[in-house]
């Protein structure tokens, strides 16, 4: 049985239990009314009798009596009447006669009850005593004052019974139909206001059960039931949340997870190629130094020629030696310059503080990654003033920073664009020093005209192995890295989306003259003594000459 069902029951039983009640306690005080009604009219007869036959003459009291019952019963009246007693002789011997005669003397007034017939309906009985002259002389309830004669009167009752029946017969069609009606209401009001908030409710945890917890349930009311639905909500907001956390927590540990095994794949990839660069540099020196060594034998055998041509054609021989192994030992150095590069990094060693020449950094960045410039069709925009900014640190640390920079643009222009890379020195005041004045920094700009970082991203992407990449392109380190180098060296970095297109980061480091002092200049390699990478504002591509005495060399091998 369903809870409206059960309800709706519970109430109607009460409902007709109450209208059962209420009916019955109706009836009895029908019959009540009927019943003083009967005995109010009963002593109104006794007094209109008392009063047209007293005062009774005890020498014609029986013929009067007689006579006056006798035509009670010739006109039908209501109430028949009978001779009870003339004096002191007593005409009945039926008990309740009896009682009501001695009643009536007692009370000296009319007495009058009804009885109980086992054999038929009820009745009504009055005893009416009546005085003579003397009697009615004496004061009421004397002693000396009794009646004459008592008459008695008798009026069926049965007509009460029939009426209580059809006042009964009466209530019961109105009380089935108010009972229906409770019932019918009673079951509706229960569907509206319990069984379908609750239906909704059920529903709502089924579909929690099933995992869809963004059911909600609308608070139409403000009691109970009202109150089970906001706890409802709260509850399955507070479970979307907890399984939010729970995917949260499990995607940054599955992802954690596979960071660090990619790390450990990495460690492992550099340690090999440690060790396959340490064994590859002693036969790189072997074949450097033989190959210095036949240029030197060449160039002497080449002089001599010169001294002393011979019939044939050996000076031409000799160049080409010359060439040939000085081509071999560029390439070798080339080669041991790119394997000192693995180890330094493999190996990383303490930071050193000297003055760092950003263009030679710049520089040398865009030398080590010319390859894969060339290959994904960068162009490369190298803008520096004419004399670049340096700055107290560590010049590999620098470096990294450059590095890990032009990787992220090149990544982000897989199918070509343009790379701008820029030294300048500024003016900033660093954040959280509002109060301080400006200082001199030197700016390492990085742009690329690739599709940009979105600004939900540009907070997190300083957070260890937060990455954008694509799997296997990345760990997610670089930038965090990149991000505690700069803070060491008292600086920081800013990243913006231009509205052209493209991300842009923005290095500063302080340019502290002061301990510059303390430094060396780095050597300048070019005729006009400044830093390789010390050129004046220029635009290129990876195709044109970068300044430096490295990649001139290669250059001219290249063209050779």
């Amino acid at each position: 049985m369903t809870l409206g069902t059960r309800v709706t029951v519970v109430v109607t039983l009460l409902v007709a239990a109450v209208l059962a009640g209420s009916g019955y306690a109706a009836l009895k005080v029908r019959r009540a009314n009927l019943e003083a009604d009967l005995d109010r009219e009963a002593h109104e007869i006794a007094t209109a009798l008392r009063a047209g036959i007293e005062p009774l003459d005890p020498s014609k009291a029986e013929e009067m009596l007689l006579a006056r019952a006798r035509a009670a019963r010739k006109h039908d009246e209501l109430f028949g009447l009978e001779v009870l007693s003339i004096g002191s002789e007593q005409r009945t011997d039926d008990d309740a006669w009896l009682l009501l005669m001695r009643a009536a003397d007692i009370q000296d007034a009319p007495v009058g009850r009804l009885f109980d017939s086992s054999s038929g309906p009820r009745s009504y009985a009055m005893a009416v005593p009546l005085f003579d002259v003397t009697a009615l002389e004496l004061p009421p309830r004397h002693p000396a004052r009794h009646p004459t004669a008592i008459m008695g009167m008798r009026r069926d009752a049965g007509y009460i019974d029939a009426e209580v029946a059809a006042t009964a017969r009466r209530i019961y069609p109105l009380f089935l139909l108010v009972v229906i009606g409770v019932a019918i209401g009673v079951r509706f009001a229960i569907e509206q206001i319990v069984v379908r908030p609750l239906r909704r409710l059920l529903e709502g945890i089924d579909a929690v059960g099933k995992g869809d917890l963004s059911r909600v349930i609308l608070a139409e009311r403000d009691d109970e039931i009202g109150t089970i639905a906001g706890r409802f909500n709260a509850m399955t907001g507070s479970l979307r949340e907890a399984r939010e956390e729970t995917e949260r927590v499990a995607g940054a540990r599955l992802g954690l997870e596979a960071r660090l095994r990619q790390s450990e794949k990495l460690a492992t990839i550099g340690q090999m190629a440690a060790e396959i660069a340490h064994e590859l540099g002693t036969p790189l020196n072997v074949i450097g130094g033989r190959a210095r060594a036949m240029a030197k034998r060449a160039e002497k055998a080449a002089r001599r020629a010169a001294e002393e041509p011979p019939p044939d054609r050996g000076t031409g021989a000799a160049a080409d030696v010359v060439k040939n192994a000085t081509i071999i030992g560029d390439e070798v150095s080339r080669i041991t310059k790119i394997i000192r590069q693995v180890l330094d990094f493999s190996r990383p060693r303490g930071p050193t503080v000297t003055r760092v020449h950003l263009g030679a950094v710049v520089a040398e960045a865009l030398e080590f990654l010319r390859e894969t410039i060339h290959r994904q069709g960068i162009e490369v925009e190298v803008q520096t003033m004419p004399a670049p900014p340096e700055v107290p640190g560590d010049p590999d640390q620098i470096q990294q920073v450059c590095l890990n920079l032009i990787m992220n643009a090149i990544h982000a222009m897989p199918e070509g664009g343009t790379l701008r890379v820029a030294t300048e020195p500024v003016l900033r005041r660093k954040g959280g020093l509002d109060l301080a004045p400006p200082a001199e920094y030197a700016a390492l700009i990085v742009a690329d005209s690739g599709p940009g970082i979105p600004a939900a991203d540009r907070e997190k992407i300083f957070e260890p192995f937060f990455t954008t990449k694509d799997e296997g392109q990345g760990t997610g380190l670089g930038l965090a890295v990149s991000h505690g180098i700069v803070k060491d060296h008292d600086g920081w970095i800013e990243v913006d989306s231009p509205a052209t297109g493209g991300a842009e980061f923005r290095v500063y480091l302080p340019i502290d003259t002061g301990t510059l002092a303390g430094f060396p200049h780095p050597p300048a390699t070019d005729g006009a003594g400044q830093s390789p990478a010390s050129s004046t504002r220029s635009t290129s591509t990876v195709d044109a000459s970068f300044p430096g005495s490295d990649l001139a060399e290669m250059r001219s091998i290249g063209k050779d």
